[in-house]
C-alpha cells in the first residue's frame, strides 16, 4: 500500500492509518504542550484528550510498542522540531519530536521510547525522569 493511501490527513488534526487500523494525533506533545514531557504528563495527555473528546472520541491513548513502530518507515521523510530528518509520514505535522512515548509495560514500572529518526528502541530506567515526545493513538 503507498504512502498516500495508507495515511489519510482526515482534516480534523488527526491522520487514519489504513494498514493499521488507527487514528493517530496529527500533532504530539513538542507541537502541542512545546516541550518534552516525562510519562506521566504523557499519560496526562491523552486523558484530556479522552475528556476532551478531541475530534469526537474519548478513547485516546498512548501507543504499544508495536503500534510506534508501524509509523517509522525509513522511505517515509518529515521534520522534527529541530530540522532534522524523522521518519514518519509527511501527513503527520512537521515539528514534532524525535521520540515517542509507549504506554506502560503491563505488570512494570519501565515503557519504551522510539527514536523516529533512526527506529531505535530504547527502554529508560525511570518513567518519571523521562524527557521526550508522545503522540496519542485510537482504533478506528
Amino acid at each position: 500500500m503507498a504512502e498516500q493511501e495508507r495515511f489519510v490527513d482526515n482534516g480534523d488534526e488527526t491522520i487514519t492509518d489504513h494498514e493499521t487500523g488507527l487514528m493517530w494525533k496529527k500533532t504530539d506533545t513538542m507541537i502541542d504542550l512545546k516541550k518534552w514531557v516525562n510519562y506521566q504528563e504523557a499519560v496526562d495527555y491523552a486523558r484530556e484528550l479522552r475528556e476532551n473528546k478531541f475530534a469526537g472520541y474519548d478513547d485516546w491513548r498512548l501507543p504499544s510498542k508495536d503500534e510506534m513502530l508501524s509509523l517509522y518507515n525509513e522511505s517515509f521523510s518529515q521534520t522534527d522540531k529541530f530540522g532534522k530528518t524523522v521518519h514518519i509520514s509527511d501527513k503527520f505535522a512537521s515539528g514534532c519530536g524525535f521520540s515517542m512515548i509507549a504506554k506502560q509495560v503491563d505488570g512494570r514500572m519501565r515503557t519504551w521510547v522510539l527514536k523516529i529518526r533512526d527506529g531505535e528502541f530504547e527502554q529508560p530506567d525511570g518513567l518519571w525522569t523521562l524527557a521526550e515526545a508522545a503522540r496519542a493513538v485510537r482504533a478506528l
